[in-house]
Formats: structure tokens, sequence, C-alpha cells
């Protein structure tokens, strides 16, 4: 609601309402030919002042809401209120300082169009009068369109910051869904699985028992994190390859979380990929060491067999030749 209440004071502005000898057309005989565009400016104008009608009205009726909000909610929400009552006053200085410019900057235009307009009732068209206004209109036009380029950047930023509120809006969204589903799904769920505390086989290998220890004791396969949350930044940190970028993109999904949060967790996620990766290579030479175990217990026993089976043999041509 503040950012729409600081772009009706830019349209405000804009509008004329603040500056209306700004918007007053030249009416020397010089500008005589361009009626038909002067005809289509003020329809644009007009339908511009009648938007800005309708932002106001609905940006009034939203602060009368969200000034009736904060009052039920003041007693059982004090932080809350004292944060958005904090974020609102500095936004109103930062429309305040905003609007004190625009009209230093409206004021300029206004004098270098009057300056134009004094100097067209000299009757005399001489090459140095002709100079002079080629001079003002150029500052005039310099001057509008540093307004616009500055306007069109605020703007920018305006859209950037309504793209991250719809973010956040969203990832908050998507996790009160996760939240409703896994209640509806079973209510007795625990947040976060449980680790087997034993493993499987006393023969495997220390690198598997540590990966095991190590997930005891941070929290589980999500790192203490809810399940959504790990997911969600998973998806951006594999997007970026793990990259130091994928930050800025991984606080959009995660507005519940700090950036050094985010950072923790990114710290636990590499140490769990380290430790899982140990254990698979433990895993496979314990593998390939059970592997040989075998295969020399079977070759020994084929030798066994193979020296038993001799001697049965040997024993066998004694007793033919006796």
């Amino acid at each position: 609601m503040a950012a729409l209440a600081t772009a009706w004071e830019d349209d405000k502005h804009y509008s004329g309402e603040e500056e209306p000898s700004v918007l007053q057309p030249c009416t020397s005989p010089l500008l005589s030919g361009q009626s038909a565009d002067h005809r289509l400016a003020t329809q644009k104008t007009a339908q511009f002042l009648r938007e800005a009608e309708r932002n106001r009205r609905q940006i009034e009726k939203l602060e009368k809401e969200r000034t009736l909000i904060s009052q039920c909610r003041k007693n059982g929400w004090a932080d809350v209120s004292g944060e958005i009552e904090e974020y609102e006053n500095v936004l109103e200085g930062q429309r305040n300082a905003e609007k004190i410019n625009l009209q230093k900057q409206l004021m300029k235009i206004h004098n270098g169009v009057r300056k134009f307009q004094r100097h067209l009732t000299d009757v005399k068209p001489t090459p140095e009068l002709i100079e002079k206004l080629k001079e003002i209109m150029s500052e005039v036009e310099i001057s509008i369109n540093s307004v616009k380029e500055e306007q069109r950047s605020r703007f920018e930023e305006f859209l950037k910051e309504e793209w991250t509120c719809r973010q956040e809006i969203t990832a908050y969204e998507k996790k009160i869904e996760n939240w409703s589903l896994a209640v509806k799904t079973n209510p007795k769920l625990p947040a976060a699985p449980t680790v087997r505390t034993k493993p499987p086989d006393r023969d495997l290998p220390a690198e598997v028992r540590a990966l095991e220890v190590f997930l005891q004791k941070t929290g589980g396969p999500y790192g203490g994190w809810d399940q959504y949350d790990h997911e969600a930044f998973l998806k951006v940190w594999v997007k970026h390859s793990g990259e130091p970028g994928y930050r800025k993109e991984a606080k959009l999904y995660l507005p519940g979380r700090t950036m050094e949060e985010i950072e923790q967790h990114e710290e636990w996620h590499q140490e769990l990929i380290y430790l899982q990766d140990r254990k698979k290579e433990a895993i496979q030479r314990w593998k390939a060491s059970k592997h040989q175990e075998h295969q020399i217990r079977i070759q020994t026993q084929e030798k066994t067999e193979e020296a038993k089976r001799r001697e049965e043999e040997a024993k066998s041509q004694a007793q033919q030749h006796r």
C-alpha cells in the first residue's frame, strides 16, 4: 500500500495537480501547427488523470483497511505492529524526499517554459533570438528527459519489488499448503524422520557410521529444516550448480530464512555431500574387499578339495598295486 501511495504521489505530480502551469500549452503562432498533437496529448492527460483518481480512491480504501487491521491486532501483535509502523515511517520519509526532488525538477521545467514564452513576445525573429530559443528548448528537453528517465528507473524498481513480494507470498502459500497436507495425511507424523542409531551390519566401515552420527547431530536428512524449505533450497542450489549467486534467488523461495541461515544450511549440505561420497567409496571398497575374501575362500576351498581328491586317488592307486 505504501508503494501504491508512492506511485500515486508520482502520478499526481505528473498530472499537474501540484504545478498546473507546467502543462499549460504555449499559444504562440510558432506552435499553431501542432493542434492535432495537442488534442491527442490532452486526451491522454485526461485519461491519465482519471486513472490517477481511481488509484487515489483505492489507496485511501486500502489505507483505511490497513489502519483498522493494525488497530485490531495491535494488542496481540505488538512487535509486528511496531515493525509495520517503523517501516511505514521509512516509506513516508522516502516519499517526502522524492516529492521535494520532483517538485524541484518540475519547477525547473516550468521556469524554462516561461522563459521560452517570454522570448516569443519579441516581434523581431533575429538569428540571435532563434539561437537563444533553441538553447532554452534544449535545456527544457534535457530536463524533461531527465525526469522521465528517473521516474522510469523508479517504476522498474517498484516492479522488481512487486515481483519479489509475489515470490515471497507464493512461497508462504506453498509452505502453508504443505503444512495442511501433512496434517491431513498423517497428523501424528513427526516433524523430522528419525535416523537409525545402529548400522545394519557391524562389519560396515566407519564412514557409514560417521554419516549416521552426523545426521543425528544435525537434525536428520533435512538439516533441521522442514522438508519444503530444504527442497526449495536444494532446487535453487542445483539450478545454480552451487555458485554463490544462488543465495539471492533462494531468499525469494525462503522468505522465513535469513541469509545467515541459508549459508549455514549450505555448509551443512556440502558436509552431507562429502560424507555421502565417503560412504559410497567406503562401501565400494568394503564390497570389493568382501568379494575378494569370498574369492579367496572359494579358491582355498577348491585347492583343499583338489588336494583331498588327489590324496584319495593316490590311496586308491596304492591299494590297486597291492
